[in-house]
């Protein structure tokens, strides 16, 4: 009688044990579906120079313009300017409907190669899409609409092209992963340049901005010189040093010591080059035709 009784409770609480295991075994796993979504939340993106580092480039830009480009700028962004404007191409990627624009943001070139060396992707690059941006900015048919795209483009572009590791190697994408520590904070060497080193001063990108905004007019005539392919070539060279950790694996003052100033020096270019372009474009200035063969040949080779 007491088995029986004991067999009829153990059934009449089998619905709810099983219930409870079922319940456990859920709670254990959204326990671990909230484990991976907080890793990916903390994982790396291929971004440039973060939302600091691209507001210095376009703030710089902006102090440079001469008057028709300021009004260009304004005619086509309203009440924005350009700093508002330079995080636009990253904000973008959270909608697939913009997952076209991705490969735009880097360009991958082999060590000791050059951007020739290999056909490009069809899907375009940095290079092509700054040559297509401005394209598209200096011609009189495009829409006002296309045209701010474009611009919006432009502006964050500029600064993509003179972060070094967005002149690349298809390896490790970029330094992506290159697995480091930066003050015992696991991150890798791309995340670092995108950010860390920037961010590390503490300052706004409009302190920043005042403080880098200073150019001779030697300096502005030297930086303004050549193309986007010059200029992604810089990056490219500038790789060796950017890679070069002291065979530390946890970087700290001694690593941003030696890389501060030439991360300065990519802000400064990028902005007084984005000036120097946006001036030429809202000028109406005709360009060279070895210039307009370049852009040609660029985009021959996508």
């Amino acid at each position: 009688m007491g088995q029986r009784v004991g067999r009829n409770s153990f059934q009449l609480r089998l619905p709810r044990l099983l219930k409870r295991n079922v319940y456990l075994e859920q709670s254990v796993t959204f326990k671990k579906v909230l484990l991976v979504c907080a890793v990916l939340s903390i994982s790396p993106k291929a971004f440039s120079w973060g939302k600091t580092g691209h507001r210095i480039v376009a703030e710089i830009a902006q102090r440079n313009l001469n008057t028709d480009a300021q009004k260009g700028v304004k005619d086509l962004l309203g009440v924005e300017d350009l700093s508002r404007v330079a995080t636009f191409s990253d904000e973008i990627r959270s909608n697939k409907a913009f997952d076209y624009t991705a490969p735009w943001h880097y360009a991958s070139i082999p060590t000791g190669k050059t951007y020739f060396d290999q056909k490009r992707s069809k899907d375009g690059d940095v290079i092509e899409g700054l040559f297509r941006m401005e394209e598209t900015l200096r011609d009189p048919k495009k829409s006002k609409e296309d045209k701010a795209f474009a611009l919006k483009f432009m502006v964050h572009m500029m600064g993509d092209l003179h972060q070094p590791l967005h002149v690349g190697i298809a390896e490790d994408r970029g330094g992506n992963t290159v697995r480091l520590r930066w003050f015992k904070g696991e991150t890798n060497l791309h995340a670092i340049w995108d950010e860390s080193i920037v961010d590390f001063e503490q300052l706004s990108y409009t302190e920043y901005s005042t403080y880098l905004n200073h150019f001779t007019s030697d300096e502005k005539k030297d930086y303004s010189k050549g193309t986007f392919l010059d200029w992604a070539k810089e990056s490219q060279d500038l790789r060796g040093l950017v890679y070069d950790t002291g065979g530390s694996e946890n970087l700290t003052y001694e690593y941003h010591f030696r890389m501060k100033p030439t991360m300065e020096l990519r802000l400064r270019q990028a902005g007084i080059r984005l000036a120097s372009l946006l001036n030429s474009i809202f000028k109406n200035e005709k360009l060279p035709k070895e210039y307009e063969a370049l852009r040609q040949k660029v985009k021959d080779n996508i």
